[in-house]
């Protein structure tokens, strides 16, 4: 009679156990990054976990929860993005998955092609440091300036004007579409300027070359990189099905990097 109860007592033990989920929480941007999640949940589930997403559309306390381990993940940033976030704040932030990148470039009201850019034109940049010094590269890459010798992040100080002279200003991310349609160049992201109907066939020159250093990642901390739910998470965030989306859905914007 009590080997018959200690073991019906046992398998619901068991039973109970083995039905209950693990949760990963992870906090992602606006779109496509929710999204992204969102299809990864759906295998997960099949792997015995649950998804919790929170859209936080302000990168640095995305980044400040994963720290402080309100978070399992996050999804919104480019490495070199974590990296000031990391030497900034004492954090351990690392890569676990390159997912997707987009086709940033400068964009022109006025002009069809760089050749008719004058000297002395106002172009604007912004005014984030990995972003500046991500513009900067790409002004130096299509000979309209020159950058001093140095390591780190470029910034305006950083620019020898001989070139054409350029009016250069640095703006506010949520400022350049404002710009766009006053400045004679304005550097951008496809998301942003698809809102006025300019798709990245409208920039003057797009960003080449970078080898991914700008790509979108699944990040996590050191201290959980290696967990079970993790690795699941990045798996699942790298399937057929999330590639499939990124090209049908997300093609004007940009592409996989898996």
């Amino acid at each position: 009679m009590f080997k018959k109860l200690f073991l019906f007592v046992g398998l619901t033990i068991l039973a109970l156990s083995c039905g209950k989920k693990e949760t990963i929480k992870v906090a992602a941007a606006g779109y496509p990054m929710e999204e992204i999640v969102k299809i990864a949940a759906e295998d997960l589930k099949k792997e015995g976990y649950d998804t919790k997403i929170t859209l936080l559309t302000d990168y640095v306390t995305a980044n400040v929860g994963l720290a402080n381990k309100d978070f399992d993940a996050n999804f919104h940033q480019h490495v070199p993005f974590m990296e000031i976030f990391n030497k900034k704040n004492n954090a351990h932030l690392v890569k676990v998955a390159a997912i997707y990148d987009v086709y940033v470039g400068f964009y022109s009201k006025k002009y069809k092609s760089k050749n008719e850019i004058p000297n002395g034109a106002k172009v604007v940049v912004p005014n984030d440091p990995t972003n500046q010094d991500r513009a900067l590269r790409i002004l130096e890459k299509q000979g309209l300036i020159k950058l001093k010798q140095k390591n780190g992040l470029y910034n305006l100080k950083d620019v020898d004007n001989s070139i054409k002279n350029l009016k250069i200003i640095a703006l506010p991310i949520p400022s350049l579409v404002q710009a766009y349609k006053e400045a004679d160049l304005v550097f951008n992201w496809p998301s942003h300027m698809l809102k006025i109907g300019i798709t990245p066939k409208d920039a003057l020159f797009l960003e080449e070359g970078t080898k991914g250093r700008y790509a979108i990642v699944l990040a996590s901390r050191e201290d959980n990189k290696n967990d079970k739910k993790i690795q699941a998470l990045a798996k699942a965030m790298t399937s057929e099905k999330v590639k499939k989306f990124l090209k049908e859905k997300y093609s004007k914007e940009g592409y996989p990097v898996f």
